[in-house]
């Protein structure tokens, strides 16, 4: 299928074999690549888990709601420069959080480099799987506002739109190269493993601050007449470039500016392309070559015992058998190395202190007309983002073959080692922040509502824990985190965050009730977590599943 798309354009051929790449072995690499990822999504039964279905379906639902905002835009640069901005925010978070993963794997090295494969046919094969994923995912994001765009703006206008589309997954694709490579320059190994990682997470966290503090300052009913102004700096932001070109077909116009718009958006995506597998990818090979040493050389830190006055106070809050016990021990161990956990989670910590930032200063409250509120029900079940982010994020590492050391365990059921998991991780990375915030909340509305703040964290640890029963039985970090998991996990997120907030609006109504009423959620919510966790693990946790999920 991928051969017949690309021979539609003849020259698509000569363009790629200037950049130093074998035309046919670049589209035999980037068939494996995507055989394999659809062999790799398999539910609990061992059958296709129709994860690319699930992802689609959920950025299908997640465009539409941003097209309603769209549908209220009259001038089509605003419309297309929105819309434009929205797909390049979104598919720079998900190279972020998804791809770059598969941009910086180094373990198909050891099965390719032995071939006669040049590194460019490799790393722009790596580049074109991802780019795949990242154009059907820009157009599952864009339906209904491509048929808006063709209702408001007319077919021609709609069909440069989608053109568009593709010119900016290719231009974002770049931009994302040329970032990781500059970090590559200035660090190697384990110092690079920990910068980029630290990168990602801030980059997340500038774009969600960004998109959140930017919809607080815009007036909803000014959007339908909001015009983008074209200053001369405009020529060089790329929604813009983009977003010239779909207006200068949908008006016909095609004055000095709207040609400029139209030479930049056609060209510069292209010059992209080339100039990343021509210059870049050499460079971008060696830098890798130098990851993988760093992979196989770094120093092993020394481990602490695991003594700690914290640990030992968790260990008896969160597990009764011995088993459970020492599973725990292991998880607390193994999830401070873990740096795709670390990747995946840390976000979560930067959005929560963004949304308690906006409570703090939105509408010019002091502390005191604050206090007389119950927004500390906001902050406090904000902290949902990351018992939701959790179960998921457990699974993801590079240990694919290391579940063996689980599998011999003299257990007759698997599942109070599951149980340590995800209770270790809870009270590793969720408890500390979450009493810090506890202490913040009783400090500025008093200390009547510490029984607040119990229920809302007995609440969003029953989410997390029946999350992790309910999904995937696989073992800690041994999971790829490969293209088509996305969609699967966010929708386990999606419905994890959804049960929690239909607690905190059933425990809001209880404040609300008579005195007092918000205490009988406390044995209501203690009588969930413990049907979650002695009968519900125990019903779907079993050795043939888990076998099914894992490799040994």
């Amino acid at each position: 299928m991928i051969r017949i798309i690309l021979s539609l354009f003849p020259p698509f051929r000569w363009f790629i074999e200037k950049m130093g790449v074998d035309y046919d072995r670049f589209i035999l690499i980037l068939k494996l690549k995507l055989t394999l990822d659809d062999r790799k999504d398999k539910n609990v039964m061992g059958k296709p888990g129709n994860a690319l279905l699930k992802q689609s379906i959920t950025q299908i639902i997640i465009g539409i709601l941003f097209a309603l905002l769209l549908n209220i835009v009259r001038s089509p640069f605003t419309y297309y420069y929105m819309a434009h901005t929205f797909l390049m925010a979104l598919m720079a978070m998900t190279i972020i959080s998804e791809f770059s993963t598969i941009l910086f794997d180094t373990y198909e090295n050891a099965v390719i480099q032995p071939l006669p494969v040049n590194g460019n046919t490799v790393s722009l094969a790596r580049n074109a799987h991802v780019l795949i994923y990242l154009t059907l995912m820009a157009f599952n994001f864009s339906i209904l506002s491509i048929i808006l765009a063709a209702i408001k703006f007319g077919i021609v206008s709609a069909l440069a739109f989608v053109v568009t589309i593709i010119l900016n997954v290719i231009f974002t694709l770049f931009l994302a190269n040329i970032l990781y490579l500059v970090i590559m320059h200035f660090a190697s190994g384990e110092k690079l493993k920990n910068l980029l990682m630290y990168f990602q997470v801030a980059i997340a966290i500038l774009l969600m601050a960004g998109y959140q503090f930017g919809m607080e300052i815009v007036d909803i009913n000014t959007v339908g007449d909001l015009k983008v102004p074209v200053r001369w700096y405009s020529f060089l932001i790329p929604p813009a470039f983009f977003s010239g070109l779909a207006e200068a077909l949908s008006l016909l116009n095609f004055d000095r500016q709207h040609l400029i718009f139209i030479a930049e958006a056609v060209f510069l995506p292209f010059v992209a392309i080339y100039f990343t597998g021509r210059y870049l990818t050499p460079e971008f090979n060696s830098k890798l070559m130098d990851l993988e040493q760093g992979d196989k050389g770094s120093k092993v830190k020394a481990e602490g015992r695991g003594k700690s006055l914290w640990y030992r106070l968790m260990t008896l809050l969160f597990t009764i058998s011995p088993v459970e016990k020492t599973s725990f021990k292991l998880m607390w161990r193994m999830i401070g190395r873990e740096r795709l956990f670390k990747q995946t989670l840390f976000p979560f910590f930067g959005y929560i202190l963004i949304f308690i930032a906006l409570t703090f200063l939105k509408g010019n409250e002091s502390l005191h007309e604050l206090a007389g509120t119950d927004k500390y029900l906001f902050l406090l079940y904000t902290f949902l983002l990351i018992g939701a982010a959790i179960p998921a994020a457990i699974l993801t590492g590079n240990n694919r073959h290391a579940g063996w050391i689980f599998k011999s365990m003299p257990l007759n059921s698997p599942v109070e080692l599951f149980k340590g998991f995800i209770k270790a991780a809870f009270a590793r990375f969720f408890m500390p922040f979450y009493l810090a915030s506890g202490i913040v909340v009783s400090s500025v509305w008093g200390i009547s509502v510490l029984p607040d703040v119990l229920i809302a964290l007995l609440f969003i640890y029953l989410a997390t824990l029946s999350s992790f029963y309910i999904q995937r039985p696989v073992l800690p970090f041994s999971m790829e985190k490969a293209a088509l998991n996305g969609g699967d996990g966010f929708i386990k997120v999606f419905v994890t965050i959804l049960i929690v907030i239909a607690f905190g609006f059933l425990h809001k109504s209880f404040l609300h009730w008579f005195s007092n009423a918000n205490l009988l959620l406390i044995p209501l919510a203690a009588g969930l977590i413990y049907l979650a966790d002695r009968v519900l693990a125990y019903r779907v946790i079993d050795w043939r599943s888990v076998d099914r999920m894992n490799a040994f």
